[in-house]
């Protein structure tokens, strides 16, 4: 949709994975998890790891699971960790209740002037597909989102994958 090949994409990704540490995972081309305490203590765990097992290892929290529980298999604490942010995942840190959200129903392209400045944590919209609507709506969402939400606020707007590219220039301009 971005007029991008996949040959980029993928050539890009190799690239990626070579050289940088992408968000919430271990660069498992560094030697660092070979020197994990529990390793050193048991260095005969490597031996006869099979290739989905030596990825396990090397995935965040592994190896401190491996060592809080007493383990000798990476994927057995791996399915521990899923099983935990699981869990963790049906307990939010954060409870929202109907006296946190106040809904407004109007035209953006008004400005929407009954929303105070920096006031709104996250703007949800969910405006018409059509190319029409697109070019005409975005930019004023952007313009309403960019006054009325607050540093490190959120805006998320539905948008048709047919005219995304419009969506995108327009909510830039």
């Amino acid at each position: 949709m971005l007029g991008v090949s996949p040959t980029t994409v993928g050539s890009v990704r190799r690239e990626l994975a070579d050289k940088i540490v992408q968000s919430g995972q271990m660069d498992t081309q560094a030697e660092d998890w070979t020197n994990h305490p529990y390793l050193r203590e048991h260095p005969d765990i490597l031996e006869g790891l099979s290739e989905r097992s030596l990825r396990a290892i090397k995935a965040p929290g592994v190896l401190d699971k491996m060592q809080e529980v007493g383990s000798r298999s990476p994927r057995y604490c791996q399915r521990l960790l899923y099983k935990e942010r699981k869990e963790a995942n049906k307990s939010p840190a954060i409870t929202v209740t109907e006296d946190d959200v106040e809904v407004f129903v109007g035209d953006v392209r008004t400005g929407l002037p009954q929303i105070k400045d920096s006031s709104v944590d996250l703007v949800f919209v969910d405006p018409p597909y059509n190319k029409e609507a697109v070019e005409e709506l975005y930019k004023h969402i952007a313009s309403v989102a960019g006054r009325i939400l607050v540093d490190g606020g959120s805006l998320s707007v539905m948008c048709g994958g047919a005219h995304l590219d419009v969506a995108m220039r327009e909510a830039i301009r």
